[in-house]
């Protein structure tokens, strides 16, 4: 007959914590997980009339972020901090990433860089870059 052990989540996190701990310990620093740069999740979409990319920024006010073009690089920077009202040492296990982001995409040559537009909701930043309009495709006539 098989014997069934109920899990528990903190018995093979032990010498996870007990290697963050030290780290914190010896180097007087929070543990590796919530600090540091990290690189959020970016999606791009292209149409006929431009580009839509989707930056995942859970935890992330929309004044903490700061976008830029220039010479056709777009770059998304920012910071998620770390939980305002709890201490780090209160954590059993940290996945989410903290600190410092930022992002840099080359977009093509033909975009109309006076047209972006980001909006910022639910969690995820969407940037609209509009193709500069002689750029765009367009049928052409014959004549007959």
């Amino acid at each position: 007959m098989a014997t069934i052990t109920r899990f528990d989540p903190f018995r093979t996190a032990g010498l996870h914590d007990e290697v963050e701990r030290m780290f914190r310990e010896v180097t007087g620093q929070d543990a590796p997980a919530t600090a540091g740069a990290f690189s959020p999740a970016l999606d791009v979409r292209e149409t006929t009339d431009g580009y839509a990319l989707f930056v995942e920024l859970p935890g992330v006010d929309a004044e903490q972020v700061e976008i830029t073009l220039e010479e056709n690089v777009l770059t998304i920077a920012g910071e998620r901090p770390f939980y305002d009202e709890f201490e780090p040492d209160e954590f059993r296990r940290v996945e989410r990433r903290f600190g410092r982001f930022h992002r840099a995409v080359r977009l093509p040559d033909r975009v109309d860089s006076s047209a972006v537009t980001a909006r910022h909701r639910d969690g995820v930043l969407r940037i609209e870059v509009p193709r500069a309009e002689e750029s765009k495709p367009r049928r052409i006539a014959i004549e007959s």
